[in-house]
């Protein structure tokens, strides 16, 4: 079996989990591999025995340290991790990957979620869910609004991505948003929040505001408009302060 090598947190990873139906059979073997204290017989490490924060107490950080740094390449997360940021999202990478990250950030007293949608090497479906999950994430997050039942089943936190292209679509996103019930709405480009949360209806859903956001004055107005917290890649404003 041949291997290629991939941008970003990822190493190696088999080509059979990235083509077609393989795809499926090459991730539902490394699942069952799985041993009870996380590793598996390639030496993937999951971590089966912790037990993240509960959506509230991930709402309740959130609070406590609004600015949350959004990880798109492997060299940002030492920076993260010696930042004030609490939370990291994990945006690129290999899937196969997370867990020792995770592992990482906890160590540092934080907390991290994993964009589902994005990550290599892992489908955005139910077993994917369950991989992060077990992985050791906080929360997981997905554009995917049928996953999020999924994802709250695995007792991690459910964030759902809408992203705010046209005015036409905002209906028929929200509708599907109230269906799926996520725990948090990550509103892309979360820059413009401040103009069009008057057209989000109140669903009693707390908001991210994601994208584009790299001022102080940008993420101080999103929070203003309503956001619980801010996702950015900006390193600058990591240790901003908008609690």
């Amino acid at each position: 079996m041949q291997h290629v090598r991939l941008p970003g947190f990822g190493r190696v990873l088999s080509n059979a989990s990235q083509h077609g139906g393989r795809a499926g059979t090459a991730q539902r073997n490394y699942y069952r591999r799985a041993g009870a204290f996380g590793t598996t017989r390639r030496g993937l490490e999951i971590a089966t025995s912790y037990s993240p924060p509960d959506a509230g107490q991930f709402l309740a950080r959130l609070g406590h340290s609004p600015c949350c740094a959004a990880i798109t390449h492997d060299e940002q997360l030492d920076e993260a991790i010696a930042s004030r940021a609490q939370i990291l999202f994990i945006l690129r990478g290999n899937g196969f990957e997370i867990g020792p990250i995770a592992r990482r950030v906890h160590a540092a007293g934080k907390l991290v979620a994993a964009h589902l949608d994005l990550l290599a090497g892992i489908r955005a479906d139910r077993s994917g869910v369950a991989w992060l999950a077990k992985s050791g994430v906080d929360a997981i997050i997905s554009s995917h609004g049928q996953l999020m039942p999924a994802i709250r089943n695995e007792g991690v936190t459910a964030i759902q991505r809408l992203l705010l292209v046209r005015r036409s679509h905002l209906h028929a996103a929200v509708s599907a948003m109230s269906r799926s019930a996520p725990d948090i709405l990550e509103v892309l480009p979360g820059v413009i929040l401040p103009n069009v949360v008057h057209l989000i209806p109140t669903l009693g859903v707390p908001m991210l505001a994601g994208g584009f956001v790299r001022t102080e004055a940008e993420a101080r107005a999103v929070i203003a408009a309503g956001a619980v917290g801010v996702t950015t890649s900006w390193q600058p404003l990591w240790d901003l302060d908008l609690a």
